[in-house]
């Protein structure tokens, strides 16, 4: 008696996942999967932002916004009205650099690592201001 309980129970029990198995398998089959939107990615500007107004301008062509680099050290470039003052700023440091004659600066900036976001202020002779902020990142992890 006691053996036919356990030979009953064992084949009630194979016959349970059998019957949700196949449930489960209907269920999955007639179930409908709405698509996702895809996702739209946004790349950095290629072309340098130039802001001018009242003749005077602002053009950083180097750091790209969202830019990423692998050093804490970079090249910062640009160009302005001549006689300019541009200040660079960033939460630890801020720098004062005074354009050539053409009008065009270049600073070597040491960031910390990881998210930086840095200003470009420009203040022309007439007193007026303009400013550009980036934002970048610099990692030395190798990727």
């Amino acid at each position: 008696m006691n053996k036919e309980k356990i030979v009953l129970s064992i084949i009630a029990i194979l016959l349970g996942l059998f019957v949700a198995g196949g449930a489960f398998y209907i269920f999955q089959m007639t179930r409908s999967i709405n698509e996702p939107e895809p996702i739209k990615s946004v790349s950095p500007s290629s072309t340098p932002t130039q802001i001018t107004q009242n003749g005077n301008f602002l053009i950083i062509d180097s750091p790209k916004n969202e830019e990423v680099f692998g050093k804490r050290i970079i090249d910062i470039k640009g160009k302005t009205t001549k006689g300019a003052t541009i200040i660079i700023s960033t939460e630890s440091v801020d720098q004062v650099v005074t354009p050539n004659t053409n009008g065009n600066f270049t600073l070597t900036l040491t960031l910390e690592d990881g998210l930086s976001i840095i200003k470009f202020t420009a203040v022309f002779v007439d007193g007026s201001e303009q400013s550009i902020t980036r934002t970048v990142t610099t990692t030395t992890e190798e990727f």
